[in-house]
């Protein structure tokens, strides 16, 4: 039976992909350097501002001379750049995703929640405030929370840990919801069952790439309620 599920907030909550996207390539435009949108979804979906920036200037040097000319601390300011946009236009508004509030309003009365997501703390703290959902988590663990980003799993194990202080959730009993192969990895190294929830925004690349399938998949959070979650991952109905 499920005591918890663990939420990752981008690509999962709320889409952030476009807004990912556009922050990084402005901020290598200002280094004269030019990644194509296709180029970011094959090769920096779902990474850190840091991953990406290196992903990137790595995967164009051969073909680009600005990309070549850039330096690990010339890379570094590039994600920092890309960092600060990103923040900015998450502050003017973030749209959740479909069914998102509706899936968290009906699950927060069966299971305890907790957000451990690859965003900053600045970031989570502005799109939960402008959504009004601070009060459905039991507790929030960012990136600045960890120092191994995903596919690492500590994030999930000090979400796990943190839980414990309010009555605990077993890793068995738990279930992650991530949108790429990245977070299905960290949350089953944890331990927890995992739920991938599928966006044509991001990278269309295989689990399997990184021995990370799922236990299931949703195409939406519309309509997910403790019951559906529980019939999901064939377990023991969710008391209400």
């Amino acid at each position: 039976m499920l005591q918890a599920a663990l939420f990752e907030l981008e690509g999962v909550l709320v889409d952030t992909h476009a807004a990912r996207r556009e922050a990084l390539r402005r901020a290598l435009a200002d280094d004269g350097v030019t990644l194509a949108p296709a180029q970011y979804d094959a090769w920096c979906a779902g990474l850190s501002p840091d991953a990406a920036a290196v992903v990137a200037a790595a995967r164009l040097a051969p073909t680009s001379e600005a990309a070549r000319a850039l330096d690990d601390t010339a890379v570094e300011l590039v994600a920092r750049r890309a960092e600060r946009a990103f923040a900015a236009q998450l502050a003017a508004g973030a749209t959740l995703a479909p069914g998102a509030r509706e899936a968290l309003d009906a699950l927060a009365g069966a299971l305890r929640l907790g957000l451990v997501t690859r965003a900053r703390r600045r970031e989570v703290d502005g799109v939960l405030a402008l959504a009004g959902l601070e009060a459905h988590f039991a507790c929030v663990v960012t990136a600045d929370d960890v120092r191994a980003p995903r596919p690492a799993a500590d994030g999930h194990r000090l979400a796990l840990a943190r839980l414990a202080a309010r009555g605990g959730a077993a890793p068995a009993a738990t279930v992650a919801f991530e949108d790429d192969a990245l977070g299905v990895a960290a949350a089953r190294a944890a331990g927890l069952r995992t739920v991938r929830v599928a966006s044509s925004a991001h990278r269309a690349s295989d689990d399997d790439e990184r021995g990370a399938s799922p236990d299931a998949r949703l195409t939406t959070l519309a309509g997910l309620t403790p019951g559906s979650l529980a019939a999901l991952l064939d377990l023991a109905p969710v008391p209400t």
